[in-house]
């Protein structure tokens, strides 16, 4: 169970590090990038994962009143 409790917070711990580093990107690099996810058709599952990621982070800058993408 204690392995268990672990591994639970390893993964929320590396999720929320993963959105502290599209938050660091400039706005040109994240429009970029969500060019790049609406252009391309048949994505690897990690371009997938950074896509959704990009899209989140897009999001958050919207609702900040920033408006990226």
């Amino acid at each position: 169970m204690k392995k268990f409790l672990g591994l639970v917070l390893v993964a929320v711990a590396g999720m929320s590090g993963c959105s502290n580093k599209y938050e660091s990107i400039s706005d040109e690099e994240l429009a970029d990038r969500m060019y790049e996810c609406r252009t391309v058709v048949e994505q690897s599952p990690g371009m997938a994962i950074m896509c959704d990621n990009v899209v989140r982070e897009c999001k958050n800058r919207r609702e900040a009143g920033h408006f990226v993408c």
